[in-house]
């Protein structure tokens, strides 16, 4: 899959586009390349097609987000969070995350299971676990 524009799909769903059409609209990719894109996260379980018949028509697809896609959502915020301090410009951003019940801003922050909130690299150390595997003399 290709990072980007798979990301901006994603994105894309997580925003409530469903329908091929809109993807290829919102997401500015060419059909060849968007029905790679979805068949590739339909086939990861990231994104489930639904059929739907508008009245008179023929039955369409839609793309929605399944659990493993919408648990993306943490990553998604915290790139929306590193592009905005980073990247864009105050007066130039695009979209807002919002939280629905009060209107705040979405911010992402990391915690630790027991909940302390890590703010730096240094509070992080890596284990190695069982399936980790030795580094071979070719790697």
């Amino acid at each position: 899959m290709s990072p980007r524009t798979t990301g901006v799909i994603i994105r894309e769903a997580f925003y409530g586009t469903r329908r091929f059409n809109d993807f290829e609209r919102h997401c500015g990719i060419s059909p060849s390349v968007l029905s790679v894109r979805l068949r590739d996260l339909v086939a990861h379980g990231i994104l489930e097609k639904t059929r739907y018949r508008a009245p008179g028509t023929r039955g369409r697809d839609e793309y929605r987000l399944t659990d493993k896609g919408r648990r993306l959502l943490p990553i998604l915020i915290a790139l929306n969070d590193w592009a905005e301090r980073w990247i864009v410009p105050a007066d130039a951003a695009t979209i807002s995350l919002l939280h629905h019940d009060c209107g705040s801003p979405v911010r992402t922050v990391v915690t630790c299971a027991s909940g302390h909130e890590i703010t730096t690299s240094g509070q992080v150390s890596a284990r190695l676990d069982p399936g980790a595997r030795p580094a071979s003399a070719s790697d």
